[in-house]
């Protein structure tokens, strides 16, 4: 994955917001294809028109799953 872990990178868009971290964010979706993560999880943490909340929360739902997949 990119050189931030996937927990740490949610905590700063918490922080920072989703546009701060584009790059990081944009390594986590290509690992998380990889690992077939939920493709509606997905879409809706890169759908910019969604509310953050809702995005956020998909966000956290990807990261557990890619840490269930690393296990």
């Amino acid at each position: 994955m990119a050189p931030i872990a996937a927990q740490e990178l949610a905590e700063h868009v918490v922080t920072d917001g989703f546009a701060a971290q584009k790059d990081g964010l944009t390594a986590l979706y290509a690992t998380a294809r990889a690992k077939a993560v939920s493709g509606v999880l997905l879409e809706v943490v890169a759908d910019e028109l969604e509310p953050r909340p809702v995005r956020e929360r998909a966000l956290g739902r990807i990261v557990i799953q890619l840490s269930r997949a690393a296990a």
